[in-house]
């Protein structure tokens, strides 16, 4: 009776008839029912009677099992009751015991934990947010408003081992985004082991990701080798061009997902893995499937999560920091201090970068390096991105200068328009010669100025290289020539 009476929910016991034995100290206290009411009658007579309205006791002894209502009491209260019936040897039932919990109680509880939860998710958005901030500030690949939703969806499923399917072109950053995910997910100090597996060849990646006992194959280890699965336990495995492994390999990896275990080549016995795959295509994997070149049954394992990353044409807005995040990098790197022309910065931000953001790091990269000075210059260019633009400008009227010339002010709509009016009737002039001859006047007048080709340069915006050479072709002579 002491045990009973300590328990803080009401309990009521009888017998396999239905006749009340037993009830404790908390049953009267919910009901406002003395024990003497109710001991030694069945719980039948007591629906009869009015005590209670039904009986979870009678209906665990018709069923034969587990048993819950919701019951209001004639005192006002609403309790839930739940019925466990005890069977003896023979398979009769030997006592019924019905818990009772107020159902204020319990809805106290789930307001309390409905809190708790509310607090737990805000908490959890401010942590993302925080994290999005800092990865902001680490990869700048996310200059733009639809990597940073690529980013805040990435960051939302982190903590979760869900697998992801990291889908876009090649060079948009889809490694930045699973390392993203690894590091909120499972933490810097869990490893991240990426691998392409496109590089490696089809007969050695069944060895590479799942491993290979000794003597398996000729050549390999006498020891053995784990696999990368085993490599990444506890942490991340970044697959990057899945589209490209073999539908053999495929079988071997869709069981390593499923069934978080791996089988070493050579090997009899599977190996646990707790690893969090997540992989990265730049291949339509759904054209694949109905093709029959891609397995089905992985497709949609892989495919549990997608993330597409648009390409860089489509997130403009990134091109520019992204080429001054390049630009510091390269610059602390190699010990420079670079700059780049406005001009250069237009032309960059209109070319429609086929390799999107590798692309553009190892376009800036190129830049530093060869630039002879301290700016880079549109003769400082590749040619294809100077060509581009060039054809871009033409289109649009405002051309952009060919190589070695320096960028013209655009002329006003009335001074074009006079410039057009004094060629009516007149045979037109080359263009090359007509902006040889401006360039040469600008050259002059600038060199009359200021004399050297280090102020010449900053007096026009463009590098002393340029200015040195211009002034040459020109066979016109700086006081530092």
């Amino acid at each position: 009776d002491a045990v009973l009476d300590s328990i803080s929910d009401g309990i009521y016991v009888t017998d396999g008839a239905g006749i009340t034995l037993r009830v404790n100290r908390a049953f009267c206290e919910i009901t406002g029912i003395a024990a003497e009411a109710v001991i030694g009658r069945t719980v039948t007579s007591l629906v009869e009677a009015g005590v209670y309205n039904r009986s979870v006791t009678a209906k665990v002894l018709e069923t034969r099992r587990e048993e819950s209502i919701v019951e209001t009491l004639a005192n006002g209260k609403e309790v839930l009751l739940t019925g466990i019936p005890v069977f003896n040897p023979d398979r009769s039932i030997h006592r019924v015991v019905t818990t009772l919990r107020d159902m204020a109680e319990l809805n106290a509880l789930k307001h309390t934990l409905a809190l708790a939860m509310e607090r737990s998710e805000r908490y959890r958005m401010e942590l993302v947010q925080a994290r999005l901030d800092q990865i902001q500030m680490d990869d700048a690949v996310i200059h733009s408003r639809a990597m940073k939703a690529v980013m805040r969806t990435a960051l939302q499923l982190a903590p979760v081992d869900s697998t992801v399917l990291i889908t876009g072109e090649s060079g948009v950053g889809k490694e930045i985004v699973a390392r993203a995910i690894h590091r909120a997910g499972r933490g810097d100090r869990a490893p991240l082991i990426a691998t392409n597996c496109s590089a490696i060849p089809e007969a050695l990646l069944e060895s590479e990701l799942f491993g290979y006992e000794r003597g398996s194959f000729t050549g390999a280890d006498r020891a053995g080798k784990p696999g990368l699965f085993e490599v990444a336990r506890g942490g991340t495995l970044f697959l990057d061009e899945i589209g490209d492994i073999g539908l053999t390999v495929q079988v071997k990896l869709l069981r390593a997902i499923h069934e978080k275990e791996v089988l070493r080549v050579g090997g009899r016995r599977p190996i646990p893995v707790d690893v969090r795959v997540i992989a990265a295509t730049n291949r339509d994997l759904e054209r694949m499937v109905e093709d029959g070149r891609f397995r089905r049954d992985l497709y949609y394992r892989l495919n549990v999560i997608p993330l597409h990353i648009p390409p860089l044409r489509e997130r403009a807005e990134a091109i520019l920091p992204l080429a001054h995040h390049f630009l510091a990098y390269f610059n602390n790197r190699f010990a420079r201090q670079v700059r780049i022309h406005p001009a250069v910065l237009r032309a960059l931000e209109s070319y429609p970068w086929p390799g999107n953001v590798r692309e553009l790091e190892n376009t800036i990269e190129r830049m530093v390096v060869l630039c002879p000075d301290d700016q880079v210059g549109p003769d400082d260019m590749p040619e294809h991105i100077r060509a581009h633009a060039a054809v871009r400008g033409a289109a649009a009227g405002t051309p952009i200068a060919p190589a070695g010339c320096p960028e013209l002010d655009t002329p006003d709509a009335a001074t074009g328009a006079a410039a057009v009016d004094s060629l009516a009737g007149d045979p037109l002039p080359r263009l090359r010669d007509a902006l040889d001859r401006k360039e040469a006047q600008i050259l002059a007048e600038a060199l009359r100025r200021h004399r050297s080709t280090r102020r010449v340069a900053a007096a026009l915006g463009i590098s002393q290289s340029t200015a040195s050479r211009r002034l040459a072709y020109h066979r016109l002579t700086a006081a530092d020539s």
